[in-house]
């Protein structure tokens, strides 16, 4: 039986630099794809419909910022093995579909349960392969000096984490049998969304030290 070689450093480097650029391409066409979601409304008075741009604004920063966290995982030599590149592709997938959810979120104004579950699941699904990626990048750079660093990017991908646990949690509530979906989003719209903010930045900031699968032995 034949057995291949173990895979060279350069061969590691240059399966990582090709997936770094794929994802890039990945980004700038769902990016050009959320500004095309501006359609030319019927009326002239929508043309400046604050829904529809803060929708758009607030889904153009979020991929840029997924972006830069990307990239972030990527420039410490990061090392991708298999459990890597299905994640990284299920992520990109994630990034892909992210205007088609906005599409549909916009068209239907929020008056239907299926877009928006589609728009909060597909957050949720990034930032849980997002932090996966960072994680395992983590586990990587455990002989890193840089612990303030490494700190930080443990505190993210916790606060992520909990993002969409609780982005799931409220799903889930939405999707319980007799639920209304109009009446739910009057009884949860109002305090939803601080109520994630709060959660993300008291999960950072409970965050005191790396766990010890994170850390360097000895």
């Amino acid at each position: 039986m034949r057995v291949l070689p173990e895979p060279t450093k350069a061969g590691d480097d240059r399966l990582t630099s090709r997936l770094e650029a794929f994802g890039d391409l990945v980004f700038g066409f769902s990016l050009s794809l959320i500004a095309l979601r501006l359609d030319v409304p019927s009326r002239v008075e929508e043309i400046l419909d604050p829904k529809r741009w803060l929708t758009v604004i607030i889904t153009f920063a979020l991929i840029c910022r997924f972006w830069l966290e990307h990239h972030r995982i990527f420039r410490h030599h990061f090392v991708v093995r298999t459990p890597d590149m299905v994640v990284n592709f299920v992520f990109l997938f994630g990034i892909a579909i992210l205007p088609y959810a906005v599409q549909t979120f916009l068209r239907f104004e929020m008056q239907q349960l299926v877009p928006f579950s589609l728009y909060l699941g597909d957050l949720a699904l990034i930032l849980t392969t997002l932090s996966f990626l960072r994680i395992r990048g983590l586990r990587q750079r455990r002989g890193d000096p840089d612990e303030e660093g490494r700190l930080s990017d443990w505190r993210r991908s916790v606060a992520h984490l909990a993002v969409a646990v609780m982005a799931t949690v409220l799903l889930t509530i939405m999707h319980r049998g007799g639920a209304d979906f109009q009446a739910d989003l009057r009884l949860f719209g109002g305090y939803a969304v601080p109520g994630i903010v709060v959660v993300a930045f008291l999960a950072r900031r409970g965050v005191r030290r790396l766990p010890a699968f994170l850390r360097q032995e000895g």
